[in-house]
């Protein structure tokens, strides 16, 4: 942590004391991040094990990531055991700026620091991870899924010419403000062959809701019937496909998995 030039404030000839050293921070040696509710994550932090000051000698805390400063509540919970620090927060989704789309998700700065009455840092955990790795940060993909992505009324109905494909897929966006996608492709299969193949234009996220995408597609029978025989006879339709986000960095894709049983 850098070392701030002391500060001389002259008061009837007095002369402050420099302020202290803030502690060197801990390193940050992976994350792990729990979904309370769609719009309330849990997240702790993992550095190695030390003698630190614990939560009892802290008022606030801070989380910065990149330069985005998030809010968080000032409750510090900070254990040591089983060999490691642990530093435990709620993040409201609400909370946090837009700043963060600038952010490279693959190359993560995290800074977390509790801090004493006064002002004082007294416990620094530091480090730079890729949000994408499950060796950095452990996500439960299935509550993600659960909570920011849902696949309604999904159908696979064979014509005599045609087969009619159709399904709303719910994209969940928990920020307080809007995310535009510049497109979304998706790819539907039943056992080892395509049903459905389909790319759709850009459009936007609105702020704490959910935008819906709708699937309604005609495809001629000869191009699904393999899929579709599949299907009927028991085998789960998988939709597959990625959503490419607008960033001021550039465009970053998010990949989407779902699974239908008939």
């Amino acid at each position: 942590m850098p070392i701030l030039p002391s500060l001389i404030i002259a008061a009837g000839g007095a002369v402050a004391a420099p302020p202290a050293k803030a502690p060197t921070a801990l390193r940050l040696e992976r994350m792990s991040v729990a979904v309370r509710t769609r719009d309330l994550l849990r997240v702790t932090l993992h550095a190695p094990a030390q003698k630190v000051q614990l939560s009892s000698g802290m008022a606030s805390q801070r989380l910065t990531l990149g330069a985005a400063r998030i809010p968080l509540a000032d409750t510090v919970d900070v254990t040591v055991g089983g060999g490691e620090t642990r530093a435990e927060f709620d993040v409201r989704l609400a909370d946090v700026p837009e700043a963060v789309m600038a952010i490279d998700p693959n190359r993560a700065p995290v800074l977390w620091e509790g801090v004493a009455s006064g002002g004082p840092v007294v416990l620094a955990i530091a480090g730079t991870v890729d949000l994408g790795d499950p060796g950095e940060v452990e996500v439960p993909v299935r509550d993600v899924y659960r909570e920011y992505v849902t696949l309604t009324d999904f159908a696979v109905d064979p014509g005599l010419a045609a087969v009619n494909v159709h399904g709303l897929l719910g994209l969940y966006n928990p920020f307080a403000f809007e995310v535009a996608a510049s497109k979304i492709e998706l790819k539907v299969t039943a056992g080892e062959s395509t049903v459905l193949a389909i790319e759709r234009p850009g459009f936007r996220l609105r702020a704490r809701q959910r935008s819906d995408v709708l699937i309604d597609q005609d495809v001629p029978f000869a191009e699904a019937a393999a899929g579709v025989a599949a299907f009927v006879k028991g085998e789960p339709a998988t939709v597959r496909g990625a959503l490419t986000l607008r960033t001021p960095q550039g465009d970053r894709v998010i990949p989407l998995q779902l699974r239908v049983q008939r």
